[in-house]
C-alpha cells in the first residue's frame, strides 16, 4: 500500500478519535451540570457529597473498620439490640437514633413512635444512655396511654453482669405459660438482676410534678410533690415504703 494512502487513514482514524474523546467531555460536562443544578451530588471514596435533600429508609455511620458508631432508621429497617456480638432482638420495632461505643455494643438511642390501640391512641418519645455492656441507666421519656400522660427524667441502677449474660435466663421465663409458676421465676430473676429506679424527676399521669429519691432496692425514701392545684408537700418514706412524715408547704 501507498505510505502516503497510510498516512491518510491514520488521520481520520485520529480524528474519528478525537470526535468521540470531544463528544464523551462534553457529555460529562453536561451530566454534571445538571447534577450540579438538581442539588444532587456524588462524591468518589473519601471525599464529601453535598445534598439539598436526601430521602433514604436508613444511614449507618460507620469507623473504618467497620464498626457501626450510629445508625439513623425507620421503624422497619431498625436495628436489633447488640450487646457483645449478641443480638438481644427488637429489630424492626424501634424509628429512630441508635447509637453504639466503640466496641460495637449498643449505647443507648433516640426514638419516638405511636398508634392507637383498641381505638385510644398511645405515645412515646425517648432519649436514653446505656450503662457500659448492659441497659438504660439515664432516660428522658414522654408517654402516653390510655389518656394518662407522663415525662420526666429517670436514673436507673442495673447491674454489673453484661446484659447477654442474664438474656437467655429472661427468654425462658418470657416462654412460660402465664401462672404462679412464671411470676416466682421472674421475681427472682428480678432479685438476681435488679435493676431499680433511684431518681425521677417530671410530671406524673395525675398531673403532679415531682421529685422521688429512692433507695438502692428502688423503694421511695424522699418524695417532693406539688399536685395540680399547686400543693407543695415533702414525703420521707421507710424501707417500706410507708410515710413516717410529710412536710406541707
Amino acid at each position: 500500500m501507498d505510505a502516503s494512502l497510510e498516512i491518510v487513514k491514520v488521520k481520520r482514524q485520529l480524528r474519528r478519535m478525537q470526535v468521540c474523546l470531544i463528544t464523551a467531555v462534553a457529555a460529562a460536562v453536561a451530566t454534571a451540570a445538571i447534577v450540579a443544578d438538581s442539588g444532587e451530588a456524588v462524591a468518589q471514596d473519601g471525599g464529601k457529597a453535598k445534598f439539598d435533600e436526601i430521602e433514604v429508609e436508613r444511614i449507618n455511620v460507620v469507623e473504618p473498620d467497620g464498626k457501626p458508631r450510629m445508625v439513623l432508621s425507620n421503624k422497619e429497617r431498625s436495628p436489633g439490640v447488640v450487646v457483645n456480638g449478641v443480638d438481644l432482638g427488637n429489630a424492626g420495632t424501634r424509628p429512630g437514633m441508635t447509637f453504639y461505643n466503640g466496641e460495637g455494643d449498643e449505647s443507648g438511642g433516640l426514638g419516638t413512635d405511636n398508634g392507637v390501640n383498641g381505638g385510644k391512641p398511645w405515645a412515646v418519645g425517648q432519649l436514653s444512655f446505656d450503662q457500659y455492656k448492659q441497659d438504660q441507666t439515664l432516660v428522658l421519656r414522654y408517654m402516653e396511654q390510655e389518656g394518662l400522660r407522663g415525662v420526666g427524667l429517670a436514673v436507673n441502677d442495673r447491674p454489673g453482669a453484661p446484659l447477654p449474660a442474664s438474656f437467655e435466663e429472661y427468654k425462658k421465663i418470657e416462654q412460660m405459660p402465664p401462672g404462679p409458676a412464671r411470676d416466682q421465676a421472674m421475681a427472682a430473676y428480678r432479685k438476681k438482676y435488679p435493676s431499680p429506679q433511684r431518681v425521677f424527676i417530671g410530671k406524673n399521669p395525675d398531673k403532679s410534678s415531682a421529685v422521688t429519691l429512692a433507695d438502692g432496692k428502688g423503694t421511695p425514701r424522699i418524695v417532693m410533690r406539688v399536685d395540680q392545684d399547686g400543693n407543695p408537700r415533702i414525703q420521707f418514706l421507710n424501707a417500706k415504703g410507708k410515710v413516717t412524715r410529710t412536710i406541707k408547704g
